[in-house]
């Protein structure tokens, strides 16, 4: 299977950060790279990313010092700057990864393509022909699977 770079910036989110880090890893595994950029978080995020990485050697990490955000669209095209497979994923860090969604997505993958994944969002969010509306709770903690 062809391996996915997952770029996601973060900004002071860690506990959405850590349930989006381990639906990757409990769901697709450890063969794709997760790339992370703290955009100067005061919520111990870098700290966190600091400590995975050395767990789980298939990260890459940036960080902004600060004292200014950058933002998640210019982290973004920092993030692909590190990645280092040639697919690289666009990726939130509140995202949660289901069950064999890296394989549905390089299923419909072609050259010259950009393929997304469905979204499932709660309820409380306008509906749209990119996602699905779902109740499978609104914090990390309710989350049902």
């Amino acid at each position: 299977m062809d391996k996915i770079s997952f770029i996601q910036p973060s900004r002071s989110n860690l506990k959405y950060l850590k349930w989006s880090y381990e639906s990757i890893r409990k769901n697709l595994g450890s063969q794709h790279e997760i790339c992370w950029a703290d955009d100067f978080s005061d919520d111990g995020t870098w700290e966190w990313m600091t400590e995975t990485a050395k767990k789980d050697g298939n990260i890459k990490l940036y960080r902004n010092e600060g004292p200014n955000r950058l933002g998640h669209t210019i982290l973004y095209d920092t993030l692909v700057d590190i990645a280092t497979n040639d697919i690289v994923m666009i990726y939130h860090a509140d995202m949660y990864a289901c069950p064999h969604m890296d394989t549905q997505v390089l299923k419909h993958l072609i050259p010259g393509t950009v393929v997304s994944a469905t979204r499932i969002e709660p309820p409380l969010h306008p509906d749209g022909p990119e996602k699905i509306l779902w109740d499978c709770g609104i914090e990390p903690e309710e989350f049902d699977e």
